[in-house]
């Protein structure tokens, strides 16, 4: 009797519909295209659907069958670029995927496009053409990066009933690979060439449209009808003048405590006071920092000479780290001062680091210059506590809520570095993310939470650069970025008082190179998000209506595609002429 009553409730159990199994849940389902893997790839439809109910940030996928490459970091980045976009807090809620395939696929990148296209319809509750298929990964900004295997996913759709295929923007012209067999005597050989392939006329041939998509919300309305409305952020960089000036006036200052120069040094003192003048105040508080390196270098040059004064040396600067620390862990945080405690917490941590290096270096030199530098970090973190009195009289932050951020903020960081690693992300900006990683990690143990998250957005805007700025116009991305920073700035002042990014976009506004510019811009645009979400203020974003008509949408487009070659093969492997990134080209620590 006892066995039949337990085989009854596992048959109710196994029969429950899957929708039933959540609480309040929205679900979304969209189609997809895959190639297949072995020798003789072809196209596939998959069949990806989504689950969203309130939960803690958690991401969870199942695929059947099993994909060659895991789909979790696809999802992962698909959800939290939805909610981005959305203006949604990720912690919020929890995403189930599933994703189907008749054969077995080459995983990876391809789906996340169609990916936060469901996330997004699940949150808000849209309906999703069934005659829209599209490929493209996705970029944590939003927008729809390059894949292989378009002509085999093309066919794939227009088996499938498709009317619409959406390819990334600059994949219209491809190349396809065609293997031929030359025989000499007894012996054949294989030769391959690659012909040129026009996926728009290609489409025409077979009965669908092709279009070319920049971003998820150019997808959005293709799929659904809807597009995101984007709020149009200003703010006055005026407003922070006399508080950032106060920053420049304190580092000024302390250069006259070091009597030691050269000529690198006057040269950087002088630009400093350039941009002083100019009113640029915290691009001329980072050129004096810069400065003060020089200076303190050249001090340690002339006065230590022994062992013994090196190691009295660093048992100086690491009392005064103890210190620092010891005093942070005990300062009560708000919701302004948060940004000026973890900035001292972060310039803390980064110093210590600094003086391990300073430690453990090859040569006197090296040992120096990490010792210059680790010295003028715990002194910046100075000069930033210097302004925390103009920020005390704010509401105080639970340091269980603070923790609960890091921890997520630690584990998105995680996820991130070990999917741009898979899509083989410029190396340079993994490992800064991964070092700065390390760093959340240890000050999250030592109760500096605040620097935690903040050092772990660090490592999420490295992780995410090291995706976006391997393809694709650097141009438009740091154009879009910027606008994303100011919207993101002028809905944090609407509660708070967001200097910490607003010194970070002046910043980005005075640089020439391209990519230490979107690097601030896209710190400057999380940290503000970041501050908002802690009183609720960052703004859901609102849907509205498109008024678009997908038969006369076009690409606007230089009339080149923008991927020079990609070769279809299966998978990520066909992408060619990457932007090489060079070391010196992001070798720019943050001040």
């Amino acid at each position: 009797m006892r066995s039949a009553i337990i085989f009854l409730i596992l048959m109710l159990v196994l029969i429950t519909p899957a929708g039933a199994q959540f609480e309040n849940a929205q679900k979304a389902s969209i189609k997809a295209v895959a190639v297949t893997s072995g020798d003789q790839p072809t196209g596939v439809v998959i069949n990806i659907s989504v689950i969203v109910t309130p939960g803690d940030g958690r991401v969870f996928v199942s695929t059947t069958p099993y994909t060659e490459i895991d789909m979790q970091g696809s999802a992962q980045l698909a959800a939290i670029t939805a909610c981005d976009l959305l203006g949604i807090d990720f912690t919020k809620y929890d995403f189930f995927y599933t994703i189907e395939a008749e054969a077995p696929i080459v995983g990876g990148p391809s789906a996340g496009g169609v990916m936060t296209v469901a996330t997004i319809a699940a949150l808000k509750n849209l309906s999703i053409r069934d005659d829209v298929y599209m490929t493209g990964m996705i970029y944590p900004d939003g927008y729809i990066g390059p894949v292989g295997g378009l002509k085999y996913k093309l066919e794939a759709a227009a088996k499938n009933g498709a009317k619409i295929f959406l390819i990334p923007q600059g994949q219209r012209i491809t190349y396809v690979e065609e293997k031929k067999v030359r025989r000499v005597g007894i012996i054949s050989y294989i030769e391959v060439e690659y012909q040129e392939l026009d996926l728009v006329e290609y489409g025409k041939q077979i009965g669908v449209n092709v279009y070319e998509v920049a971003t998820i919300n150019d997808a959005l309305k293709f799929f659904t009808g809807f597009e995101i409305k984007h709020p149009e952020g200003q703010f006055n960089i005026g407003s922070y003048s006399t508080i950032l000036k106060k920053l420049a006036d304190r580092m000024k200052s302390s250069l006259d405590e070091i009597s030691a120069t050269n000529d690198d040094a006057e040269k950087l003192i002088e630009k400093a006071n350039q941009y002083y003048n100019e009113g640029k105040y915290y691009t001329a508080t980072s050129t004096y920092f810069q400065a003060k390196i020089l200076k303190r270098y050249e001090e340690y040059r002339n006065k230590i000479i022994t062992a013994q004064q090196f190691d009295e040396e660093v048992e100086k600067i690491q009392n005064e780290i103890d210190q620092m620390k010891n005093y942070l862990s005990e300062e009560s945080v708000g919701v302004n001062s948060l940004q000026i405690i973890a900035a001292a917490q972060e310039r803390v941590a980064e110093a210590e680091n600094l003086l391990e290096d300073a430690k453990n270096a090859r040569t006197d030199d090296e040992a120096l210059q990490n010792l210059a530098y680790a010295k003028e970090r715990v002194e910046s973190a100075k000069v930033w506590l210097s302004i925390l009195p103009d920020l005390k009289n704010d509401y105080e932050v639970s340091p269980e809520v603070l923790k609960r951020r890091a921890e997520f903020y630690v584990t998105e960081a995680s996820s991130l570095l070990i999917y741009a690693s898979s899509l083989n992300g410029n190396e340079y900006l993994i490992n800064e993310g991964f070092d700065s990683l390390e760093t959340a990690k240890r000050l999250l143990s030592e109760g500096l939470y605040a620097g935690a998250a903040f050092m772990a957005l660090n490592s999420i805007t490295d992780a995410s650069l090291s995706i976006e700025v391997t393809y694709g116009k650097i141009d438009d991305k740091v154009q879009g970025a910027r606008e994303a920073a100011m919207v993101a700035i002028s809905e944090a002042e609407k509660s708070l008082f967001p200097v910490l990014p607003a010194a970070y976009f002046e910043y980005a506004e005075n640089l020439d190179n391209p990519y230490v510019k979107l690097m601030y811009y896209k710190l400057s645009m999380r940290l503000a998000k970041l501050l908002s979400l802690m009183v609720s203020s960052g703004g859901v974003k609102e849907l509205v209506h498109a008024e678009f008509n997908p038969y006369t949408y076009s690409t606007p487009s230089s009339g080149k595609s923008t991927i020079e070659r990609v070769i279809e093969t299966p998978g990520f492997e066909g992408l060619a002429a990457a932007i090489s990134i060079t070391v010196a080209a992001i070798a720019v620590r943050r001040r």
